[in-house]
């Protein structure tokens, strides 16, 4: 049975690894949380995950992943708008590979904005955008 973290590393590693974003998003990609001193990052986030059986074992994995551009206020040039149009491109209808499974389809199913203070300075501001992506692989 393959090991379901590997449809996680496999979307950690499609972001990660497109020049496009890490150029809109120097700080990289980063599960949860990002280290401190990040001012422009791609947080992912697992939402949920619902697994159908078939012959007694697990035949598809569909999952949800939240994937959520950071951006402070501060920084010279605001990428967000651009790297969330990035993430589309990549994720929407877009290709995933995990060993040991099978893609059938990833989609962005809903999305989110916000603007948060920052504790440490009122001046600040945190721009964040957010989308949900459904990501159904079936097991080889």
């Amino acid at each position: 049975m393959p090991n379901s973290r590997e449809i996680d590393n496999a979307l950690a590693a499609k972001l990660g690894s497109d020049a496009t974003l890490r150029a809109l998003m120097p700080n990289g990609v980063f599960w949860d949380v990002a280290p401190v001193d990040c001012t422009q990052v791609v947080i992912l986030s697992f939402v949920d995950e619902k697994d159908e059986h078939e012959h007694q074992k697990r035949a598809i994995e569909d999952t949800v992943y939240e994937v959520k551009v950071i951006e402070r206020s501060t920084v010279t040039t605001s990428n967000i708008d651009a790297a969330c149009g990035r993430i589309d491109e990549l994720l929407d209808g877009g290709t995933l590979t995990a060993p040991g499974y099978t893609l059938m389809v990833m989609y962005r199913e809903r999305r989110r904005r916000s603007t948060v203070r920052d504790e440490a300075s009122l001046e600040i501001r945190w721009f964040e955008e957010a989308a949900q992506y459904r990501v159904m692989m079936s097991v080889d």
